[in-house]
């Protein structure tokens, strides 16, 4: 009752910040005190491993980049990918899967549901399965909200799917960059082992991420991490579905 009356609270405002504060407390919760099933919170600190996800995409312009380099590297990834466009660009979401990457959903229109009914939550994320099914053959496991932001029927929406919810741990800030530096800043100072990054691959800053992705993966192996896609069940690679940050 009283996460309701906090994002009434936030919605009355119209303060996104207050929204996204809101939805962080709301993950902790879940997380520490089991109600969603999360997690060990000592899984992120188990192993040099890092999560790099892309949301917003495909996109014809940059995810054909980003693919190409995480080929290059010989890294795996997760997509976190919007309905409309795997619908847009069929081709791009049938490669993320064959050249070994994880697709999760990223809701079907990338609408914010903060203030939406469960139902209205509910068939926008079906739709965007079912478009994801229809092109690729594969059912995405995981769901990122748009933005981050959730209120608890979207939870309760979602995970009536059948899909953990999966956030961050590391935003890059990429959607807002003007240089590739920024990005690579903002990975470095909250990086540690179990990462989850959010980049982005379907905004027009996606060519500031093309441009840092290298020099990040680079840097990071240097320093003997390895690169996965987040695992298909809890407890596969350990990992973490807690995220903090302000993504788009």
């Amino acid at each position: 009752m009283w996460m309701n009356k906090l994002y009434r609270l936030g919605s009355k405002l119209k303060n996104r910040r207050l929204l996204h504060s809101v939805a962080v407390i709301w993950f902790v919760l879940m997380t520490y005190f089991g109600c969603a099933g999360a997690w060990p919170r000592n899984a992120l600190a188990a192993g040099k491993a890092l999560y790099l996800t892309f949301d917003d995409g495909p996109s014809e312009r940059y995810t054909p980049l980003v693919l190409n380099i995480l080929r290059q590297q010989h890294v795996h990834a997760t997509f976190f990918v919007v309905g409309t466009r795997c619908e847009h660009y069929p081709g791009l979401a049938k490669r993320i899967l064959r050249e070994g990457h994880e697709i999760g959903n990223h809701s079907y229109s990338h609408h914010y549901f903060a203030n939406a009914s469960r139902q209205t939550v509910f068939a926008d994320t079906l739709r965007a399965d079912r478009a994801i099914i229809h092109v690729t053959g594969h059912k995405p496991y995981y769901y990122r909200p748009p933005g981050g932001i959730m209120a608890v029927g979207e939870v309760q929406a979602v995970r009536s799917l059948g899909h953990p919810i999966m956030l961050w741990t590391v935003d890059s800030l990429d959607w807002r960059a003007a240089t590739e530096q920024e990005i690579i800043k903002n990975v470095r100072r909250g990086t540690q082992p179990g990462a989850i990054i959010l980049f982005h691959d379907g905004v027009s800053s996606s060519r500031y991420t093309v441009s840092a992705l290298p020099k990040i993966i680079r840097y990071y192996k240097a320093q003997g991490y390895q690169f996965r896609r987040l695992p298909q069940r809890p407890g596969l690679n350990n990992v973490t579905p807690v995220g903090f940050g302000n993504g788009r």
